[in-house]
């Protein structure tokens, strides 16, 4: 019974190891496959923008000037606000070559926002982090009604 506890025991180590070596032999394979991919860089002229005070039911409108700075092309393939209210438009999918530029527009409709507002928008783009994150902020002066 002993022998059979300790046989158990010791061929659960070994799986152990052995997952173990397969999972480091697997994360240094993707590591080196990452090394050989082309990732672009994208540089924004700011990531945060502030309309300061608007009032509700406007549609405020700020640019993002952003420009490919490495020496391949760069694809933007989606651009997203955190909620419905905050729309971005970009150029989806076209490739910007490298040292050329580009705009996202943000639009942010404060209907039935009051107050002070902070909204985001997340890029996706093919750079090493995935993309970028630009912010909008704004105060809300709400409708007297």
């Amino acid at each position: 019974m002993k022998k059979l506890i300790l046989l158990t025991i010791l061929f659960s180590f070994l799986a152990c190891n052995e997952s173990a070596s397969k999972k480091i032999n697997t994360d240094i394979a993707q590591n080196e496959i990452s090394k050989d991919r082309k990732y672009a860089e994208i540089t924004f002229d700011r990531i945060f923008h502030d309309f300061g005070n608007v009032n509700e039911g406007d549609m405020a409108k700020t640019v993002f000037t952003f420009t490919n700075t490495s020496e391949n092309d760069l694809y933007i393939v989606d651009a997203r606000g955190s909620c419905g209210c905050t729309v971005p438009k970009y150029p989806k999918n076209i490739a910007i070559k490298p040292g050329k530029t580009g705009e996202i527009e943000v639009n942010f409709d404060t209907t039935g926002r009051p107050n002070l507002q902070q909204k985001m928008v997340k890029v996706s783009a093919n750079t090493s982090t995935g993309g970028e994150m630009l912010r909008i902020q704004a105060f809300v002066n709400p409708i007297n009604k």
